[in-house]
């Protein structure tokens, strides 16, 4: 995958719109204002499952950045001249969220399990919450998925100079 970004596909990149988190650092590690929120909060919240806190800190980890890896793409939805993505992306993103939709079902199901020795249910909350951040971070995207769906055209989005 990464030979196939920086060499196969490097002509479609386009980095005068590609700007995410541009504040402080770089561009290019961007990124790390998504890693590192989410690592510092799996390090504050994450369940005891097993009591071994690499494990731990690991999953919890990946659950967050997962809830949150979604921010660069729905960003750089917005910041496309034309608003229109193109139909394998959509549905592709779609299926990403939905999966979020399924994953959260399973966790609420699963409720009961995230309870810490002390019978503490913080972490299960926590982890709710991340679930239900995801698919909020969503709710435009889906909303503007199905109404592209019902119309039979391709997936607009608004624009910076449109409605968002």
């Amino acid at each position: 995958a990464i030979y196939l970004l920086y060499f196969r596909f490097r002509g479609t990149y386009d980095e005068s719109q590609d700007s995410f988190g541009n504040l402080h650092i770089p561009s290019s590690l961007g990124v790390l204002y998504v890693v590192v929120p989410c690592f510092l909060m799996s390090c504050l919240f994450h369940p005891n499952l097993n009591k071994d806190w690499l494990s731990d800190v690991s999953w919890t980890f990946s659950m967050y950045l997962e809830s949150c890896a979604i921010l660069p793409q729905l960003y750089m939805f917005q910041r496309q001249s034309t608003g229109v993505v193109e139909v394998l992306v959509s549905h592709s993103v779609f299926a990403l969220g939905f999966a979020r939709v399924v994953e959260m079902a399973f966790w609420m199901s699963s409720f009961h399990e995230l309870t810490s020795h002390s019978g503490s249910k913080l972490v299960g909350y926590v982890v709710l919450i991340a679930q239900f951040a995801h698919v909020a971070l969503m709710g435009d995207f889906f909303y503007f998925y199905f109404v592209s769906l019902q119309k039979g055209t391709p997936l607009h989005i608004p624009t910076q100079a449109g409605i968002v």
